[in-house]
């Protein structure tokens, strides 16, 4: 499939305009920025974009948790699953 590059790009530059979302602004401008922190590593459990420094920031404060004896066993999970 052939596309034309420049109406490919008006057509985000208009999507772009009209977004009022500032976290969705951001997460462009970061895949924009392709820094390797900013580098586009996976996405988030409601389908956002996740950078790489994202992910650092979030084991970090899994790391946290797991060192102050903020965790769960398995059995606990299960049965928390089970209320949902």
């Amino acid at each position: 499939m052939i596309m034309d590059i420049q109406a490919e790009k008006l057509y985000v530059i208009e999507q772009v305009a009209r977004l009022k979302d500032a976290d969705v602004i951001q997460q462009l401008k970061r895949i924009l920025e392709g820094t390797s922190e900013h580098r586009v590593v996976g996405y988030d459990t409601e389908g956002r974009v996740m950078a790489e420094v994202d992910l650092v920031e979030q084991a970090k404060a899994s790391n946290l948790a797991i060192e102050k004896g903020k965790t769960k066993t398995i059995s606990e999970i299960r049965s928390n699953i089970k209320k949902w």
